[in-house]
């Protein structure tokens, strides 16, 4: 076989291995009471029910046996995390677990789908291409929606420190669409499904009962009031009211909102939490500094207070170039960059690109030139 008839795997796995060959990955706390998953590669499956005593007996097993395209640990603790069945592994706690992705918000859910065999694309969803060939859903990722993510990242964040008095908290951009927002503090650990699931009511504002918060009574009420001094879902309500643009009125000690404005308000003051993933105490977490191949970005952590908008540099491991062979004739847009691929006419492009784009299989790898990969802890 030929360098140039070698398959995108072939070198996706150089990629990959070379990556996990530098030892990036950052080591959670009680490694070993944590379930180990994996997909790999080889045969895109996801293996899970691992476990290893250290981080490099993990690293032993992804860099002679499976090459994973996404790397996992259990959220939950467990005394046998060996165990081939949940209930057998003897659950000890877990931690809390957030997502906020981009794709929800309806301005940022564009996708587009590719047909390879016909050389064709469509906006939005199709079933079929012609002949019952699957389409490839492309997600158009942008940076201005990323930072929509972090605006209700930031807004939970606020919620667990000041109203649930929570400490241990970390952010990390997920390496794809959004962000992954855990709590660590031993105050949670305990808590089954039944206690997760109010939490999420809380922070998503479910059910909420207008006359038991305002004192609405009146259905001609004008206004509702709120103190200065609040606490916590009407501190969330009033601090969105002091820094929009909503109009209200200061009376002494109090603050008069006009009551046609008030689910403006909730609506604001709601977080767009995925509840099934907060909920399940035994859900998988990504390991930081593990790639996401969905994308071919890193998984990192956020600090909160330097997060000045979304950049790709910040979350890119690639350095140097690729040359590909585009399979489709299409102008495609990768965050806020795009490139325009001919069928056919090999080009050399960005690492990134050329990566990101042989994951979806849009193109494929010839050469990897000069590419090389960068100490992703440096990157800032």
């Amino acid at each position: 076989m030929s360098r140039r008839e070698l398959s995108n795997d072939y070198f996706l796995k150089m990629i990959i291995k070379t990556y996990y060959s530098r030892k990036p990955i950052e080591e959670p706390i009680y490694f070993h009471k944590r379930e180990i998953a994996l997909e790999s590669l080889e045969d895109r499956v996801y293996i899970r029910h691992l476990c290893f005593p250290s981080i490099s007996k993990l690293y032993e097993y992804i860099l002679s046996n499976k090459t994973p395209l996404h790397l996992y640990y259990s959220s939950a603790y467990y005394e046998d995390p060996c165990a081939d069945q949940v209930e057998l592994k003897g659950w000890i706690g877990s931690d809390l677990m957030f997502d906020i992705d981009s794709d929800k918000y309806p301005e940022c859910s564009e996708v587009i789908s590719i047909c390879l065999s016909t050389n064709t694309f469509n906006a939005g969803k199709i079933d079929k291409c012609s002949g019952d060939e699957e389409p490839i859903y492309y997600s158009v990722l942008k940076n201005k929606c990323i930072d929509r993510a972090f605006q209700d990242v930031v807004k939970l964040y606020d919620i667990l420190r000041i109203e649930f008095g929570l400490k241990d908290i970390e952010i990390y951009f997920t390496g794809n669409r959004g962000f992954h927002v855990k709590v660590n503090d031993s105050k949670i650990l305990d808590l089954d499904r039944d206690a997760r699931r109010e939490i999420v009511s809380y922070i998503k504002l479910e059910n909420v009962d207008l006359h038991r918060l305002f004192f609405v009574k009146k259905t001609r009420q004008k206004y509702v009031l709120l103190f200065r001094r609040e606490h916590g879902i009407r501190r969330r309500i009033l601090d969105i009211v002091l820094k929009s643009g909503i109009k209200y009125e200061v009376k002494g000690d109090y603050i008069k909102i006009p009551r046609d404005q008030l689910e403006v308000v909730l609506e604001e003051a709601r977080v767009n939490i995925d509840a099934v993933v907060t909920i399940d105490t035994s859900r998988l977490s990504r390991f930081k500094y593990s790639l996401n191949c969905k994308t071919g970005l890193v998984v990192k952590p956020i600090d909160i207070n330097k997060y000045n908008g979304f950049n790709l540099d910040d979350f890119n491991p690639w350095v140097g170039g690729i040359i590909v062979k585009p399979l489709v004739d299409v102008k495609i847009p990768v965050f806020d960059q795009s490139i325009v691929l001919k069928r056919g006419e090999a080009i050399y492009i960005d690492s990134f690109l050329a990566i990101n784009l042989a994951l979806k299989n849009l193109v494929r790898i010839i050469d990897l030139k000069d590419f090389g990969v960068r100490n992703v802890r440096s990157i800032s």
